[in-house]
């Protein structure tokens, strides 16, 4: 694999992560919407239940999506990495792109299924805004 198709398979992977993005924020929307309905209409624990199930299942795919997106960075950089390390000359874009992540062959195949950490206290906030928000009296009365 040459340095151009390394590339180029990246952008495919950024571009379907973004759709997957604006596929997580929909969810995100959505979750907040059921809570706020299930608040309003005052629902049953089973209502109660399915919101909370809804949220978390948003939770464990924005959870894919992070993934999906720090694998993909770590990935490029080591194969650009890789591919310079077996003697081709890498363009000046591509060596800032493996000097900005540092992931190198040295450091082996990234770790699948894994976000950076700025993502997961992100969606534990998440999570724990799904539960609070279906589960306590968050009202000041």
């Amino acid at each position: 694999m040459n340095e151009i198709e390394i590339l180029n398979y990246a952008q495919m992977n950024f571009i379907q992560n973004g759709l997957y993005m604006v596929a997580f924020t929909a969810f995100v929307f959505i979750t907040f919407r059921l809570m706020r309905f299930q608040r309003e209409q005052n629902a049953n624990v089973f209502g109660k239940i399915l919101v909370t199930i809804f949220g978390l299942c948003t939770t464990f795919f924005g959870y894919n999506v992070f993934s999906f997106l720090y694998v993909n960075q770590l990935g490029q950089s080591y194969r650009l990495s890789e591919l310079q390390s077996s003697g081709a000359e890498l363009t000046a874009l591509s060596q800032n792109w493996v000097d900005y992540i540092g992931y190198t062959v040295a450091d082996g195949l990234p770790i699948p299924f894994s976000p950076e950490p700025a993502a997961y206290v992100f969606l534990a906030t998440f999570a724990t805004m799904v539960i609070a928000g279906v589960w306590v009296n968050l009202s000041k009365n």
